[in-house]
């Protein structure tokens, strides 16, 4: 059996319910949980003992303000790189986005263990629902691994996907249009709960055009 036929042998149906393309994303989500929460917790050392952070920091940032109610949009990350995913992708496109989502989080992860950057948060003071909830985003989410952003780059490849499917069945409009008011907030977020900086964004789009294109490949090669 050559390896595109066992690759896709994996795309299992059973009541509706596409059970190969669950594992996998599971799988995807179990690799990026582990190496992202590693990261984190080797960061907080190795960066609490730097006398060397880069300072990446720009007049753009300074002009964003902090705006808490960012932080519900901020946690519909996850549910947004889900969607894709559960639409009736083609197995290859589906492949595809799942083998950029892990290459973006290993080329993520390399430079957040290498890079000395690290989000410094200014103490808020506020008694607000949604300031609790910045507050639990604050308490999972450090602010170590924030060069690239993992919310950018695969946001963007969530939109990607979106388009291709989008194409493929006549509704790219509808896609454009769940890309500005759900994707396009998200990336916002990551500016307006003062967890990245501009320059983290720029560098996490970079990130998802190189891993689309890799992934391309890699797809190519086996399906």
């Amino acid at each position: 059996m050559s390896v595109a036929t066992k690759i896709q042998s994996l795309d299992i149906e059973f009541a509706n319910i596409r059970i190969g393309r669950v594992l996998l994303g599971v799988l995807v989500a179990i690799y990026q949980l582990v190496v992202y929460e590693g990261l984190s917790v080797y960061n907080s050392l190795r960066l609490s003992q730097s006398s060397n952070l880069w300072n990446i920091s720009t007049q753009l940032d300074e002009m964003v303000p902090l705006v808490p109610e960012f932080a519900w949009i901020y946690f519909t990350y996850i549910p947004a790189l889900i969607f894709p995913a559960l639409l009736n992708l083609p197995f290859a496109l589906f492949i595809r986005y799942a083998i950029a989502l892990v290459l973006a989080v290993t080329l993520s992860g390399i430079c957040f263990a290498v890079l000395p950057v690290i989000y410094v948060h200014t103490p808020f003071n506020c008694q607000e629902l949604s300031c609790s909830a910045l507050a639990l985003l604050r308490s999972i989410d450090s602010g170590t691994n924030i060069l690239p952003s993992l919310h950018a780059s695969q946001s963007l490849l969530a939109v990607i996907a979106l388009a291709y499917s989008g194409l493929r069945i006549g509704q790219l409009p509808i896609f454009i249009l769940l890309a500005i008011i759900w994707y396009l907030p998200i990336i916002a977020s990551t500016l307006f709960t003062h967890q990245h900086y501009v320059v983290d964004l720029i560098a996490g789009f970079v990130v998802a055009i190189i891993c689309w294109k890799l992934a391309e490949k890699i797809n190519s090669g086996v399906l």
